[in-house]
């Protein structure tokens, strides 16, 4: 029996407000380009720093400040912290709001990340990864959230893989500032050089509210509907005074009302939220095993700092090609079947990697799967998964299925380590990606809606009033 969620019958003080209506009719625009720009921004470093874990490993080993068996307790310890942090922010996004949020994380990271670099001891860098990675596990759902309540359904696509783009650039970036800096400088030097560069995100902490604003959606979501007119007429106002013509905005109905917990485990949300939770689980461990841990897989296969470095920045360069392609196909073509076909081929390419340790196939298979990889990052992660949920517990929903998956890519360092003493050939590794990347196209095709080219109230309207058509792909376009 299906349990049905009655949504408020809109206003009339609702109606003329038309928060969803008005922001769903804007163009793209300096607005939107700026809030971007700035959310981007900041979580560019959130990737750079994910990054470092990899990047900066050999060299802690080297200098003897992690040792070997510690190695994984420093990894998982910090994805634990990043698990709590994407929980807590689910609780406090929704209630107090995106911006303030966003903000906070901005400069606990931009404190905590620099002084790793300061770190004398392993006591000492394990605190600090802790808490900065408690303050990323914050900062990425709220951040993809945060910009998903911004953007109209026709170009949500664009501006979202947009910031993926520069999430996940910061990859190879990363990995080539490392090539550049590590075998330069003296061996306690580099990594420590890597994390003070976080520093460089701090002025972004102070962006001001008309470059930043709260999400007009969430006040909406909350009933502070004369907050929410304001923000959205200072935008059109801004518009208007460059000679913007707006069209006459839909009338669309206000995002639902107090909404708890239990609403992601009614009939028509429960399919998005398992398949929210699946995503994560299997994701987030396939890119901690292969990107986490890619330039250690590569040196235990024989190869020197150098070229690691060099391997690794080349299969990163994936990280700027699955956006990019995001960013061209996600408005295009339903993202769910998107979705499905990059999974699959992720599946396969995992399991081709292995085959040979000749740098050329490594290069060419590994760029395929980090492609893939962050193909899926950009469309399912920044897009996706944001967009199926209720605005009311949107970040709820991202954070709990992110603790779920920070939880399981956190027990996958315990799973590397021991399978890179075990097998003979250290590549076989990364097969494990093939077999997550499986999974989650079955889940896809299982549980997901459609939603390209649908406003977030259509996408919400179904999943708590019709719970029959959630899970079919069909339903209003509006």
């Amino acid at each position: 029996m299906h349990q049905r969620v009655e949504l408020r019958t809109p206003a009339a003080a609702a109606e003329q407000v038309n928060i969803a209506g008005r922001l769903e009719r804007l163009p793209p625009s300096r607005f939107q380009v700026l809030a971007c720009a700035v959310i981007g921004a900041a979580m560019f470093f959130d990737g750079y720093d994910l990054a470092l874990t990899g990047l900066v490993m050999p060299s802690l080993v080297k200098v003897g400040i992690v040792s070997e068996p510690a190695r994984a307790w420093l990894i998982s310890l910090s994805l634990f912290a990043a698990a709590f942090g994407s929980a807590l922010s689910g609780v406090i996004g929704d209630r107090y709001g995106r911006r303030r949020l966003f903000i906070a994380n901005i400069a606990v990271y931009g404190v905590a990340s620099p002084l790793c670099g300061l770190a004398p001891d392993y006591a000492t860098l394990l605190g600090l990864r802790m808490l900065t990675m408690f303050a990323l596990g914050m900062q990425i759902p709220t951040g993809f959230a945060y910009l998903n309540e911004l953007t109209p359904r026709l170009s949500r696509g664009r501006f979202q893989s947009a910031v993926a783009l520069l999430v996940n650039g910061s990859l190879p970036i990363g990995a080539l500032v490392a090539w550049l800096v590590v075998p330069n400088l003296a061996v306690d030097d580099g990594w420590r050089a890597l994390f003070l560069l976080s520093a460089l995100v701090l002025p972004l902490a102070f962006a001001p509210r008309a470059v930043l604003p709260e999400s007009p959606r969430w006040l909406a979501s909350v009933g502070r509907l004369a907050e929410a007119d304001d923000l959205v007429r200072d935008i059109e106002r801004r518009l208007q005074r460059r000679g913007v013509v707006l069209a006459p905005p839909d009338v669309l109905p206000p995002p639902a009302r107090d909404l708890g917990w239990r609403h992601l485990f009614s009939a028509g949300l429960r399919p998005r939220f398992a398949l929210a939770l699946l995503f994560q689980a299997c994701h987030l461990s396939a890119i901690f095993i292969f990107s986490g841990w890619l330039p250690t897989i590569i040196a235990a296969r024989g190869f020197d700092t150098a070229t690691t470095f060099a391997l690794s920045a080349a299969t990163f360069a994936g990280g700027l090609l699955g956006p990019a392609l995001a960013i061209v196909l996600s408005d295009r073509f339903e993202r769910r079947r998107l979705l499905i076909a990059a999974a699959l081929l992720g599946a396969v390419t995992g399991l081709l990697y292995p085959l040979s340790a000749a740098p050329l196939w490594l290069t060419a298979t590994g760029l395929v799967l980090t492609t893939t990889i962050y193909f899926i990052s950009a469309t399912g992660f920044a897009i996706y998964l944001p967009e199926i949920l209720p605005t009311g517990v949107r970040l709820r929903g991202m954070g709990t299925a992110a603790l779920v998956g920070r939880i399981a890519s956190a027990l996958t360092p315990f799973a590397v380590s021991a399978a890179l003493v075990r097998l003979d050939n250290p590549l076989l590794v990364v097969a494990g990606v093939g077999l997550l990347y499986g999974g989650l196209a079955v889940a896809f095709a299982l549980l997901g809606p459609d939603t390209a080219g649908r406003s977030l109230e259509a996408l919400e309207r179904d999943g708590l009033a019709e719970p029959a058509s959630a899970t079919t792909g069909q339903g209003a376009s509006s």
